[in-house]
């Protein structure tokens, strides 16, 4: 997967967990309602934490194959 791919990706992430949230902050919920979208939040997140952690680490990479002359 391509880097601008990559940030498409945390880009979408990001939108729909702003939607979430603000779903939470605006919408009276109760129960499983709630359970659900919290849920969904911490998924989005730690998904895009991981993504995150895939650009840094082709950046890294890189970074180390330019200080090796490569």
């Amino acid at each position: 997967m391509d880097t601008n791919t990559v940030l498409k990706i945390i880009a979408m992430l990001d939108a729909r967990i702003d939607e979430l949230e603000n779903e939470l902050e605006t919408t009276d919920l109760h129960g499983y309602q709630l359970d659900w979208i919290q849920g969904q939040i911490i998924g989005f997140k730690d998904f895009k934490n991981h993504v995150q952690y895939y650009i840094e680490s082709q950046v890294n990479q890189v970074e180390n194959n330019m200080n090796r002359g490569e």
